[in-house]
This record gives C-alpha cells, sequence and structure tokens, in this order.
C-alpha cells in the first residue's frame, strides 16, 4: 500500500493542476468550459479513493502493534492529499452542477 500511495503522486498532481473552469482562471466570467470538470474528476477522483484507503490502512497500522515514523508520515501525507484531492473534487463537482454549465453542455458527465 505504501508503494502505491508513493506512485500515485504524479495521478494527484495532474489532477490539482488541471482547472475545472479555464475560461474562469483567464477572467472571462459566466464563460462555460464542458471539458473541465471532467478532466478534473477523471484524475481527482481516483487519487481521492487511493489516498483515502491508504490513510486508513496506515492509521490502522498505526493502532496495532506496528507502530513505526514511515507510518505516521504516511498518514499525514495521506491525509493531507485527501483533502487537497477532496477540494479539487468539490470544485469539479460545483462547476459542474451549475444551471449554466447545465444549460449549455447537457446533463451528463
Amino acid at each position: 500500500m505504501s508503494l502505491l500511495v508513493v506512485a500515485f503522486l504524479p495521478v494527484a498532481m495532474f489532477g490539482w493542476i488541471m482547472s475545472a473552469n479555464e475560461y474562469a482562471d483567464q477572467g472571462i466570467r459566466g464563460a462555460v468550459d464542458c471539458d473541465g470538470p471532467l478532466g478534473v474528476m477523471l484524475f481527482a477522483a481516483p487519487s481521492l479513493a487511493v489516498y483515502a484507503a491508504g490513510a486508513v490502512y496506515h492509521a490502522a497500522l498505526l493502532r496495532g502493534a506496528r507502530r513505526s515514523r514511515s507510518a505516521a508520515l504516511l498518514l499525514v501525507l495521506c491525509v493531507g492529499m485527501v483533502i487537497a484531492s477532496g477540494g479539487k473534487v468539490r470544485a469539479a463537482y460545483a462547476e459542474k452542477t451549475r444551471p449554466e454549465h447545465r444549460e449549455s453542455c447537457g446533463e451528463g458527465w
């Protein structure tokens, strides 16, 4: 599990650098980006799942007999990544559920 947590860092970082609405980032107010939320969710949602599972796994290691410094560090990393990835997922979902987005792009992902 530790290897998976470390190996998933590039996927999570790619999800962070993507924008849910590139037009809003450029300062164009009210513009709708139909591909933005899907692109963010493609990378941020799996990383959220991996890091949430990693946080549970490493928290269980700390509660058990195998208390180690590396498990504590990986737990802190996983919790931080869950918070960061969760923020991106929330932003993408909020962009997707905007009435303007639904009107312009449709209901589906």
